[in-house]
């Protein structure tokens, strides 16, 4: 705060410093410091919490790229205004305290005045002043910050891309996309990263530090699991993995994946079209191929640009749920299912996406004889035994379980494997159940139901058809009813 020279009765610093010693002691020199200090608290807390979170805003909507002078120019700017807001009634009270010593003996005293007698809007009394002020000071010096931390982000971002890349799972454009969304999670040592039993909501790649599971050992920088979570809520099948050290993980979710693919698939789209500008102008094949496709639009060209911009996500989305498909550890035992022989990787991640996840503890019934199923659930076991019994009447929880009475063992007519199936029957036609199967210990199935069916008709009505057909044929191919795997329950 500066005082007018011409108000001031000090003739320079050491005049001024030797004065209020003699005349006021050295507890003079520290008049208004609690006032000082709020007010540098606030400002900078505001300061820097307003240009972090404005520059992190345009980096996600692609204002400016990280590292540009321009975005940490603009935050800058933002961010001094938010400070004046916040420091200048701070500032105009101190400045009635240095000017009126004799009226306020402090600046609570001068803004309760400023407010009650002049009104609040006086206490930002010379705030354009003090923007203009700052502005430019801010301005520069968050451009220089943001040019030198921002190549280091860009590093950052281009490691973990690379990171993304060695699984194998994601293909360039996905994993620059993904270095940008994926979030960065420390666990402390003794810390669960994730559980046995609970469902995955995320995929986990550790970069740092070191993590154990009760079987499988030390996981290092590389190491991954979780990757079934960006098909479909899955409860983890694998061990419980807990860090050893302090474990630098990076973590995607389904949402994040999906929103890669499709701006990846967008930016291609974007670099072909600019690519082939002039060979499509020329060529009458394509642009006749373009009018068929859009003849249910307008003539509006955001439309038909949204049109196709919707079909390469489609396309792109596919060929991602095709690749992490070949991840999933499901893989082989829906693989050896004959429902879903002939199908795509594609389709086959569809139907794992559309599904749920079922457990079922030790001699719990999955499904019981004579109850009309309104859903029409077909399972395929994942994990465990099941047990078929002809009749309900047969089942005693305790001998199934055990398996020590040999006439009870007699009444079980199949026992279901994983990749074993049943239900079929039940969701072609919707009759009651003719079996009763019980969990031999702890079970996981895949179940599709009507509203699986449904969420895959939306998606591809042709693989729904495809799986009542295979349905039909392996009902056909049935002989003997206590040999079928899938139709009878």
């Amino acid at each position: 705060m500066q005082v007018p020279a011409d108000m001031c009765e000090y003739t320079g610093l050491t005049n001024a410093f030797a004065t209020i010693l003699k005349g006021e002691g050295w507890k003079a020199f520290y008049k208004g410091v609690g006032a000082s200090v709020c007010r540098d608290m606030l400002g900078s807390s505001v300061n820097l919490t307003v240009q972090s979170v404005a520059s992190e805003w345009m980096i996600k909507k692609e204002v400016f790229p990280p590292g540009s002078p321009w975005l940490g120019g603009l935050s800058g700017v933002l961010s001094a205004a938010a400070s004046v807001a916040v420091m200048q009634p701070i500032d105009t009270s101190r400045a009635y305290v240095y000017l009126k010593p004799h009226i306020f003996s402090n600046s609570i005293e001068a803004m309760r005045y400023i407010v009650l007698k002049e009104g609040p809007l006086k206490l930002y009394k010379g705030a354009v002043p003090h923007f203009l002020r700052t502005a430019p000071h801010y301005a520069a010096m968050f451009s220089i910050l943001e040019y030198i931390t921002g190549k280091e982000r860009v590093i950052v971002r281009d490691m973990n891309a690379k990171r993304f890349r060695e699984l194998g799972i994601f293909d360039k454009d996905v994993s620059n996309e993904l270095a940008k969304m994926c979030r960065v999670k420390v666990f402390k040592p003794k810390q669960e990263i994730s559980k046995s039993g609970e469902v995955e909501k995320e995929m986990t790649l550790i970069v740092r530090g070191k993590a154990l599971t009760p079987n499988s050992g030390v996981a290092s920088s590389g190491s991954y699991f979780g990757e079934q979570s960006l098909i479909h809520d899955n409860h983890r099948a694998g061990e419980t993995v807990v860090a050893k050290t302090s474990t630098t993980c990076l973590v995607v979710d389904k949402m994040d994946f999906k929103r890669a693919t499709l701006r990846a698939q967008r930016l291609r789209g974007q670099k072909k079209k600019t690519s082939t500008k002039e060979g499509d102008n020329d060529d009458d094949n394509d642009q006749d191929r373009f009018t068929s496709a859009t003849s249910d639009f307008s003539t509006d060209g955001d439309a038909m640009m949204g049109y196709y911009a919707k079909k390469m996500d489609e396309i792109e989305y596919r060929e991602q749920l095709s690749t992490s498909w070949r991840k999933s550890r499901d893989k082989k035992l829906i693989d050896s299912v004959q429902v879903f022989k002939g199908m795509s990787p594609y389709e086959r991640a569809l139907i794992v996406e559309s599904a749920k996840k079922r457990r079922y503890e030790s001699g719990e019934k999955i499904i019981r004889e004579g109850d009309r199923d309104k859903n029409k659930t077909f399972f395929v076991v994942l994990k465990g035994r099941a047990a078929m019994v002809a009749r309900d009447a047969d089942f005693d929880e305790n001998e199934l379980i055990n398996m020590r009475n040999p006439q009870q063992i007699r009444k079980i007519v199949r026992t279901f494997a994983p990749g074993g199936h049943f239900g079929g029957k039940a969701l072609l036609t919707g009759n009651p159940r003719q079996m009763t199967i019980v969990a031999r210990g702890y079970v996981e199935a895949l179940a599709i139901d009507g509203e699986s069916l449904k969420e895959l008709r939306e998606k591809d009505p042709n693989l729904v058809e495809k799986i009542k057909k295979n349905l039909k044929r392996e009902s056909d191919k049935i002989g003997d009813w206590r040999f079928s795997s899938m139709m009878m329950a």
